[in-house]
């Protein structure tokens, strides 16, 4: 848990118009005004300049299978994929941390979601999901 106090940004990613994939977005306007949040359809080195001024960075995405929420730190991944514009958590804390001189704590909340086709709605099962996601990252943050 947070211990002291840093500063926090969070991250949505997804596709809003691909159902329960916006799911991630959804949560940050969800989440108290008072914390810095990005929206981004994908992760990649783009967002290096966004982060730099911050310590804990929590990036929130909708997951395919797995728990209604999963929570976890982001531990550095020792290899690279191609660079392209999608990175993983791992990686992309491997450049943050090289390009911007500093160390970071980052996070993944996956919510599960259950349709990806082509719309805005969200299904009943990734609402529920959006809700338990909330009330876990907000009692996150507090502590």
């Amino acid at each position: 848990m947070l211990k002291e106090i840093k500063k926090v940004l969070l991250v949505g990613f997804g596709n809003e118009y691909r159902r329960d994939d916006g799911l991630g977005i959804r949560l940050l306007d969800l989440i108290d005004d008072e914390i810095q949040k990005i929206k981004i359809q994908e992760l990649s080195i783009d967002i290096l300049d966004d982060i730099k001024n911050f310590e804990v960075v929590i990036f929130v995405d909708a997951a395919l299978e797995g728990e209604d929420i999963n929570f976890r730190k982001i531990e550095k991944e020792p290899k690279f994929s191609p660079l392209t514009h999608h990175l993983s958590p791992e990686e992309l804390l491997i450049w943050a941390e090289n390009i911007n001189k500093k160390n970071y704590e980052f996070y993944l909340l996956s919510i599960r979601g259950y349709d990806f086709d082509f719309g805005e709605e969200i299904s009943k099962e990734g609402e529920r999901n959006l809700l338990k996601a909330k009330d876990f990252l907000s009692n996150f943050l507090k502590s």
